[in-house]
């Protein structure tokens, strides 16, 4: 029954002069969704739960575009009802130049907080002026994140992907490996707290 309802969708994205890619893609998509639910009988539930199945495995824009997929089918089946949300991706915006840390300024608080010991707040410093990230998002700051070169931070209902300078990588390993820790939060303190 899945093939046949496929088949006959795809039959109707060629009439709506999709291009060939974008059908191939949504097949490939609707294929991942039946898959994920198997003899499940379908409900918004059911939708629900494998759109909390893509962000858990997939890039929110990859989730996005597999959703555009999903609910495209239930649209043309006939169950606009059962469609979800796609995920909120916030736009990257940039601070004012007279808001921004002068390169000399910068230093100048790495090497106070290295003077007075405080390597722990040297290498956050580092970490959100080489990223951008809000103080509110460092726990986000994990082993495997600096592993990857990358984390995805979801706060507010909104995901986005910050890249980690390799060689701010490399200096988070140092200094997880210094405070032994294998996995997880990089900056997490004594009490468990980021």
């Amino acid at each position: 029954m899945i093939d046949t309802d496929l088949s006959r969708y795809e039959t109707y994205l060629r009439s709506e002069e999709r291009s060939a890619n974008t059908i191939a893609k949504y097949l490939r998509d609707l294929r991942v969704f039946f898959t994920f639910m198997g003899n499940e009988s379908l409900c918004k539930e059911a939708v629900v739960s494998f759109k909390g199945y893509l962000t858990e495995s997939y890039a929110p824009a990859s989730v996005n575009s597999m959703l555009a997929a999903v609910n495209g089918f239930l649209e043309w089946s006939g169950m606009p009802q059962m469609k979800v949300k796609p995920l909120k991706i916030q736009k990257c915006l940039f601070a004012k130049p007279e808001k921004e840390l002068t390169q000399e300024e910068y230093w100048r608080l790495i090497k106070a907080a290295e003077e007075k010991g405080n390597h722990r707040l040297a290498m956050l410093l580092q970490t959100i002026c080489a990223t951008g990230i809000r103080v509110s998002e460092v726990r986000y700051i994990t082993v495997e994140a600096a592993q990857r070169g990358r984390t995805e931070i979801s706060l507010k209902g909104k995901i986005r992907t910050i890249l980690l300078p390799g060689k701010l990588c490399r200096k988070l390993l140092k200094y997880a490996r210094k405070h032994k820790t294998v996995s997880g939060e990089i900056f997490l303190t004594r009490n468990g707290t980021s």
